[in-house]
């Protein structure tokens, strides 16, 4: 794990906003990307504090405090970016049922955001009636998916199923990092994108942008 990451976890413990955000600060002025910092920094020092819950070394609302921290901090960071003023696509992003775990989810959003795409983020622990009540509304070009918990893999295959055979035939992404671990062939099609860290889906985006530049 890249040391930075500990720093930031021990910070988020603490509930330090200034400190939190200065560390994020240094590694922007150090030129690193969104995609490193997202997976390296706030995502890595969030695993971290989960491994310290699993062993009982923090509690539940010392979690919930650290979660708190770095939803201020991406929230910051997402505003501060300058997006393109391009808002030809459209993407929108939740967490399926029953799923809390919603940073993943957030930082997808804020990547396409910053890549000029209209994007709606719709939170976490959304029922697929609601997903397709706003999908058919709003006619998203992406829908992204984020899922953490094994229990929750079951009713992804109705989501995917539904989203992906909607009118407009959107494309359908699913973030997990339960990908490393289990199958999802049962779950998807062959037309849906797997990204297991949010750099996966740098080539997605990155492919829309040169179609903008063109």
């Amino acid at each position: 794990m890249y040391d930075y990451a500990r720093h930031l976890a021990m910070e988020f413990l603490k509930g330090d906003h200034f400190t939190s955000w200065s560390l994020i600060q240094q590694q922007i002025d150090d030129g690193m990307s969104s995609y490193f910092i997202f997976d390296y920094v706030l995502r890595d020092a969030m695993f971290y504090i989960g491994h310290m819950w699993e062993n009982n070394e923090i509690g539940v609302a010392d979690e919930h405090l650290a979660t708190s921290i770095c939803d201020y901090v991406l929230t910051r960071y997402s505003f501060d970016r300058h997006p393109l003023t391009n808002r030809e696509k459209r993407a929108m992003f939740f967490c399926v049922e029953g799923e809390e775990h919603y940073l993943g989810a957030k930082m997808a959003s804020s990547l396409f955001q910053e890549a000029g795409w209209d994007v709606k983020y719709l939170g976490p622990n959304l029922p697929l009636e609601y997903a397709i009540f706003n999908a058919k509304k709003w006619r998203p070009d992406v829908i992204g998916l984020s899922i953490t918990l094994p229990l929750h893999l079951p009713k992804l295959k109705d989501y995917v199923y539904s989203l992906e055979h909607l009118p407009h035939r959107p494309k359908v992404i699913v973030g997990s990092r339960l990908i490393e671990k289990y199958d999802f062939t049962p779950f998807i099609s062959n037309q849906t994108v797997l990204a297991k860290e949010v750099t996966d889906i740098e080539p997605f985006i990155e492919q829309y942008l040169m179609k903008v530049i063109e």
